[in-house]
């Protein structure tokens, strides 16, 4: 009788358990990956509507910043990937000639905020 060439059972059980672990890994980085691009364009997402905030914001004079409507009055429709959230800016009360403003968006269990100081210098409304 010839010696028949081949793999055992063994080989073969093995490389299959290796080519698992290796399949196995590659999907979990795919859906994690997934994950962190999602989040990454929420936050995109957040940080541009904060921006066009803050453009507006910055015009209104510094007296009146405490009477300012404590809701984005920009729109802020591009958010509504975001649904449901909740875009608010909050304003400190002056210490001296600074007040902080603080605007942030919070949606699902997340929440991105800037903090912008306003500086009451008797002239004009920009930073």
């Amino acid at each position: 009788m010839k010696r028949q060439r081949g793999f055992s059972l063994v080989e073969v059980l093995a490389a299959l358990l290796v080519l698992a672990v290796v399949i196995t890994t590659t999907m979990a980085m795919f859906v994690e990956r997934q994950k962190r691009m999602q989040a990454a364009s929420e936050t995109i997402l957040a940080y541009q509507a904060i921006a066009n905030e803050i453009e507006v914001r910055r015009r209104i004079p510094y007296a009146e910043l405490e009477q300012a409507d404590p809701a984005f009055v920009t729109d802020t429709t591009i958010l509504k990937p975001l649904a449901p959230f909740a875009a608010t800016v909050a304003v400190a009360p002056a210490q001296g000639y600074v007040k902080v403003v603080t605007l942030s968006v919070r949606w699902k269990n997340r929440v991105e905020r800037v903090a912008i100081t306003r500086v009451d210098t008797g002239g004009s409304n920009l930073w």
